[in-house]
């Protein structure tokens, strides 16, 4: 139909029904360049490895498959210097694996006057991060967190985190399947990491009571045995006793620094 074929057409038609096909066309062409936006909105993601999030993400929340993962493996060794229980904000206790012995959260959340607060710690990269080589030093064994990001699910939505500091952020291609698979992570994650932080605070009440059983009885035997000594041999363990508290404030931790020295950590 030509156009003035068209025009004539439209001259005999109501003024309602005119106004009720433009109407509709403009609905479809809202619906399409909103179907065009949301094509450019999918989320593409492949690792640079520039070590922004190792550097700088501070603690990573464990899950139990990462720890059965590292006991299967014969790693978890490695690990056991940098695990440590913290209080979230939200008032829930999370297993992580930090460099820092202190809460990263209590100076988020610290007043601008209070003095008493302690520095901040300055460090708060992966203790399994070389920040030399840029190298993730147990990358085959890396925790679920670590997988799923910066992708993450919180039970409702997806989000995606760091977005001004990850350089894999809508770097490349990612596929329909690929970005399936990284949704499918992100919600496995999110379900394992609350399961971990319902059982936490129930094993940690049930534990209680053994590791104090076990404090006491240790103490009992140690006692019983010192009785027992002569006065150089008494001498002897307390002069080991000092030796040993005195290395273990002096923090001796995994060199993760020099993976050559810590090549277990890397299989």
């Amino acid at each position: 139909m030509t156009d003035e074929e068209s025009k004539n057409v439209n001259e005999n038609k109501p003024e309602s029904e005119i106004k009720e096909e433009s109407e509709a066309k403009k609905e479809i062409k809202v619906e399409a360049e909103k179907s065009e936006g949301e094509e450019k909105k999918k989320y593409i993601f492949n690792c640079t490895k520039c070590g922004n999030c190792c550097a700088n993400r501070g603690p990573i929340p464990l899950v139990m498959d990462d720890l059965i993962m590292w006991a299967k493996n014969n790693v978890v060794a490695n690990m056991m210097p940098y695990l440590q229980f913290i209080k979230t904000p939200y008032g829930t206790i999370d297993l992580v694996m930090s460099r820092t012995n202190k809460n990263p959260y209590d100076f988020l959340q610290k007043k601008e006057n209070d003095k008493d607060e302690e520095e901040e710690p300055k460090d708060l990269s992966c203790p399994m991060y070389n920040k030399e080589t840029k190298e993730c030093l147990i990358y085959d064994n890396r925790p679920l967190s670590c997988r799923t990001y910066p992708l993450e699910f919180d039970g409702q939505k997806y989000m995606v985190v760091d977005t001004e500091d990850c350089e894999g952020i809508g770097n490349g291609e990612t596929t329909n399947e690929e970005r399936k698979e990284m949704r499918e992570l992100a919600k496995s994650m999110n379900i394992k990491l609350t399961e971990m932080r319902i059982a936490m605070p129930i094993l940690a009440q049930a534990f209680q009571p053994f590791v104090l059983n076990e404090i006491m009885g240790a103490q009992r035997r140690y006692m019983e045995a010192m009785e027992k000594m002569s006065p150089e041999e008494k001498e002897k363990v307390e002069q080991q006793m000092k030796e040993r508290m005195e290395q273990d404030q002096s923090g001796s931790k995994v060199d993760v620094e020099n993976p050559e020295e810590d090549a277990d950590a890397t299989k």
